[in-house]
């Protein structure tokens, strides 16, 4: 039964990596054939795609009224994205950023959201229904306000050689199988850690802990390795602001999130550092792979932490 489970997560794995890189390919036609630049689709298109596990393990868990999951899950989430994601890309290849709203609105819309969380658990311990309608109507009004105003003129045009229908049929269809492949990664790679008697818990706290952020890492990544440094950078920026606003929005919206402030609040300085000095890098325009081993070393440093306490928030 293990070697099956094996083959299985060799085959998911493949499947996973091919995908992620049909997926960028497509989503580099669509930016040229509507006219948007590849920042834009990894803002929008990629980041929100990718972030669908997160959305719906959050929005169960609020329904069966477990809170605590559903921010934590959004927490350890956006420093796996930006500490580990973002690390890993930079080591591969030095990060350029050319986009100036990415440096400048985006990073700080990023920021903006991660500190209206952490202020929302901080002096209320909650976000209550009024609240997550507020953040559900922001993304809303972001998302429309990117798409609509992020082109050039010689961008406004687009690309009439190239099919709109056709491209966004594959880019869906890929992002789906990104999706599916992901998860079939992470159940097979369970299993084969139960057959090598490795506790759940460590499995928990490793394996599932990285493999249901394997959509967000390999898109990140491939398009990095391409050369799309917009497409790669601007998916952990898009995914970050959309797991607080919206992801967290919904969920409130569904049952309001209370969870004691002390019991996150190192995993809250974590991620505003983490943010802040990420935003610091988008205004720099360069992440090098000296700075991509720095994040890193901080996402190591925030996982010894989690064993230390004996408690892992899995970004799901």
């Amino acid at each position: 039964m293990m070697l099956i489970q094996f083959g299985v997560l060799i085959v998911s794995l493949a499947g996973l990596i091919f995908f992620a890189d049909k997926l960028v390919d497509a989503s580099a036609r669509i930016a040229k054939a509507f006219g948007i630049s590849d920042v834009v689709i990894g803002l929008t298109l990629l980041a929100y795609g990718t972030s669908l596990p997160e959305f719906a393990v959050s929005s169960i868990a609020a329904f069966e009224v477990h809170p605590e999951l559903s921010i934590s899950n959004i927490i350890g989430s956006n420093i796996f994205n930006v500490a580990f994601i973002l690390g890993a890309a930079a080591l591969i290849r030095p990060l350029v950023i050319k986009d100036t709203h990415l440096a400048t609105r985006d990073g700080s819309i990023m920021v903006l959201t991660a500190l209206f969380l952490i202020f929302l658990l901080f002096y209320f311990n909650e976000i209550g229904r009024i609240v997550g309608c507020f953040m559900v109507l922001s993304l809303g009004l972001y998302t429309y306000y990117v798409l609509t105003h992020d082109k050039t003129p010689c961008e406004k045009k687009g690309d009439t050689a190239i099919s709109k229908a056709r491209e966004s049929c594959i880019a869906l269809g890929c992002l789906l199988m990104v999706l599916v492949c992901g998860r079939f990664t992470i159940s097979s790679a369970i299993e084969v850690a139960r057959g090598l008697r490795v506790t759940e818990w460590l499995i928990g706290a490793t394996i599932v802990a990285a493999g249901t952020s394997l959509p967000e890492t390999v898109v990140s990544i491939s398009a990095a390795r391409k050369g799309f440094f917009g497409m790669s950078i601007g998916n952990i920026v898009g995914s970050n602001i959309f797991n607080v606003l919206w992801i967290l929005g919904f969920a409130a919206m569904l049952h309001p999130l209370v969870v004691y402030f002390d019991s996150i609040k190192w995993d809250s300085l974590f991620l505003i550092v983490i943010t802040v000095l990420f935003a610091c890098d988008l205004i720099r325009r360069r992440i090098s792979r000296l700075k991509g081993a720095v994040y890193l070393a901080i996402y190591l440093g925030y996982v010894a932490y989690l064993l230390t306490m004996q408690r892992l928030p899995i970004p799901i």
